[in-house]
Order: C-alpha cells, then structure tokens, then sequence
C-alpha cells in the first residue's frame, strides 16, 4: 500500500530538502522501505482535509511556519483517538525545547529537530522509523497468536538520536495499547536515561570527574562526548536497546560496550542536601522510581527494566459516544459463527480471541478498532466466532446508527475502508505465502 507522509511547510527550502532527504532514504533501504508518497500541504485548510481524510502514518511539521496554523492542526489530531498513530516530526527554533506547548503531550512524537540544522538529523531519523516500520507498525496476526513480540535496537555513540528510538518505540506501546499516555512518558524517561549512562558512562568510559571538570570550565556533555567519540576505539562503539513484549509485562535490556560500573554501591538521597546537587546518581534513583524493577549484570554495562502492561481503555471516537456500551467477562460470546450480522462492534478495551470451526486464527485487541467488520458490511452471516479472552468493554452499532453516524462523520468511512483494505492486504499475502 506504500507509505503516505505529509509536509506541513509554505517554505520551498524545507520541502526541497526534505524531499531530498526522503529520495535518499528510499534509494539507499529500497529492501526495507515500501514506495513513499509526499504530499506537501502549504495551507492549514489543505492540511486538516489531508489528515481527516487520508489518515496519513506520518507528518513532518514545520512549526516556524507563519503561514501554518500549527497549533490547530496538532490539536485536531489531539482530539481525534482515530489520527493518535500519526507519528510526527516536529521542525521548530531550538530555543523552544525547553518550552514545548502542551498540545504535544498526547501526541506521538518521534522527534523534536532544530530547524536550522535538521538535514542531518532528519535523514537519520526517517531511516530508523521506515526501516522499523514493518517491525514496530504494521499488525501481524501471527504474532498475536504467539502474544510475544521482540527485537533489538542498535544505536550509535550519538545522545541526539536516542529520543527517536525511544520514542518510535513508546509510541508503538500506546498505539497497541501496551500502556497509557502517562506510563509512556515514564517509560521515556527512564530508557532515555540508560542509553544516555550507557553512551557517556559506558562506552565514552566519562567518569564523575572528568564530567564535573568539562562542565565547570563551561562545556555540555554533547561536546565531551563528541571528543571522546573523536578516538576510534571509542567512536565505534555500540549500545543496544533489546526489547520483549507480552500482554502481562514489558522488558528491555539496554547493554553498552564499557567496563560497567560498581552499581551495588551506587547510592543516592533525594532528601540529602550533598546528593541533591551531585552530579551522578539521579538518574538511577529515577528510574527505579518509574519502572517495576531494574536490575544489573555482573560488571555493571547490562540493565534490565520491566514494567507492567496496562491494556488500557481506548478513548471512543466522538460519533459513538451515543451508542450502547457493553461490558463482557472473559469466556463471553460475542457472537457464533453463522450467526445474522445485526451488530458493528467497537473495541474499548479487551483481547477477543477469531475461532473458525472452533480453532483460534487470530486475537484481536484495541488497536484493531473494530469486530465483525466484514459480515456487518456485507450483510452475510459471521464467518467466525468471537470470545472474549478476558474482561473488557465494546461499543454496539446497529446498522442504521452506523449509517447516521457516517453521514455526520464522513470521514470514519475512508478510516474504516483503509482498515478493511489493509486486513485484506494482510490475508493475501498470507495465501501467497
């Protein structure tokens, strides 16, 4: 089906070069990448029509952009739970950084980039969310059948690049509703600080000292790293980010190429007037404050974190907030194969498992969206059953509600006709195979 991105800038210099950069990721992943489609919207009005009707997997926005109303179009996709699996690139001043509006909270940022200097960048990140795509993105029933996905992530000496792979991951998290908003930004927190100790610490070798003495004379710890990353033996050096994901729990091993360190004897105090100001130590006692456990190996350049699953509520679309909401226990039948098709259901929450003649082809969650799709359409019979394996919430639409809605949210009907086109795709290339 391609991917479709869109490039919300009036600047021609942004959408030449951003073009350019996308041509050059293609040409150099063509294995890994399927064909890309630009679109450049230059206006906000052509903006909102592109992204309520097209439903585009990326954007890249130009947020300097006067004539872009950046703000608005953010928060339309904000407050529409069916646009929440757009990830976005945001070009914006660096001084900004520190000041992000609040808009951006629920959004699913892959990366925030100094406009001034984001060729570079940018290239980088594009490879690592295209060529991840079919990984993190596109839904396999094959593994929700296995209710186990993994894979690791190797990064560079390079600190700018950890928010991208953080973020396209945490972003996949919520989009498959592993965990909520708020445990995403935690979780952020927390792998941003373990690839940072693992990059500095690890494999930079940058110790308490040297890091106090760099920053006193008026140095960052980009600069020093960049230094260091000058020697070879040290420039090549990696950090992977392993990651294993099930329904009950999330874990993700972060390993660097040091010596480690002695982290049984890594102590920290919040409430010590000394510890408050040292310079090590805290990003350790935060992490332990936001995950369930942390734990290393031996020698110290290994860290394994595992937090809890939440599968929580999906927020409901607004044109079904007037429909009927059912809640179900696991082992309740939604609906019998051969069964009439009276009933479009919405998933709130919940992991229904597909059963055809009594055999189980697939499980379905929240970020399927919908069950019965098909035979609802189509006015046949069910072509399998529905069981739910554990407790959760559905939206029931009847046929002429569904109609009502549509004519009031136009919109919904192309989302759901790229849902069926993209499970049709899926179920060829299955036969194919």
């Amino acid at each position: 089906m391609g991917i479709q991105i869109g490039i919300l800038t009036s600047e021609n210099d942004i959408i030449k070069k951003t073009v350019h950069i996308l041509t050059s990721v293609y040409n150099n992943n063509k294995k890994d990448i399927e064909k890309i489609t630009v679109v450049n919207l230059k206006d906000s009005e052509r903006a909102l029509d592109f992204i309520n009707f097209e439903f585009p997997e990326y954007l890249i926005v130009n947020y300097n952009d006067k004539k872009i109303e950046a703000d608005t179009i953010l928060q339309t996709i904000n407050l529409d739970p069916w646009l929440h699996s757009t990830g976005i690139i945001i070009l914006m001043d660096k001084n900004n950084f520190e000041n992000i509006p609040e808009v951006f909270n629920k959004l699913n940022i892959l990366s925030f980039l100094n406009i001034e200097e984001f060729e570079s960048q940018l290239e980088r990140i594009l490879k690592i969310v295209l060529t991840n795509r079919q990984v993190l993105i596109q839904k396999d029933f094959a593994q929700n059948i296995l209710e186990k996905r993994s894979g690791v992530f190797t990064l560079d000496n390079d600190p700018s690049m950890i928010g991208s792979y953080v973020n396209i991951l945490t972003t996949f998290l919520v989009n498959e509703k592993y965990i909520n908003s708020n445990k995403a930004n935690t979780l952020r927190i927390a792998l941003t600080e373990l690839l940072m100790n693992g990059i500095e610490h690890g494999n930079c070798g940058v110790d308490y000292e040297e890091k106090s003495k760099f920053l006193e004379s008026g140095g960052n710890i980009i600069e020093l790293i960049k230094q260091k990353n000058s020697i070879p033996e040290i420039g090549q050096k990696k950090v992977t980010l392993e990651y294993t994901i099930t329904d009950e729990k999330l874990t993700f091993i972060i390993k660097d190429q040091g010596k480690g360190f002695d982290h049984k004897n890594t102590t920290y105090n919040p409430d010590s007037d000394v510890d408050l100001w040292k310079m090590h130590g805290r990003g350790i006692f935060m992490t332990k404050l936001y995950v369930e456990s942390l734990s290393y190996n031996d020698i110290g350049n290994e860290a394994t974190v595992v937090i809890k699953t939440d599968r929580d509520t999906k927020p409901v679309p607004e044109g079904f907030l007037s429909q009927k909401e059912i809640s179900v226990k696991a082992g309740d039948v939604i609906f019998k194969e051969g069964e009439k098709s009276n009933f479009l259901y919405y998933i709130v929450n919940g992991i229904y498992q597909i059963k055809v003649k009594d055999k189980i082809i697939a499980e379905l969650n929240p970020s399927d969206v919908f069950l019965g799709e098909m035979s609802f359409l189509l006015n046949n019979k069910r072509i399998a059953s529905v069981i739910a394996k554990t407790d959760g919430k559905l939206i029931e639409i009847q046929k002429n509600s569904f109609i009502n809605i549509l004519k009031k949210y136009p919109h919904y009907g192309l989302f759901l006709s790229k849902l069926l086109a993209q499970r049709l795709e899926i179920s060829n290339s299955k036969k194919v195979e």
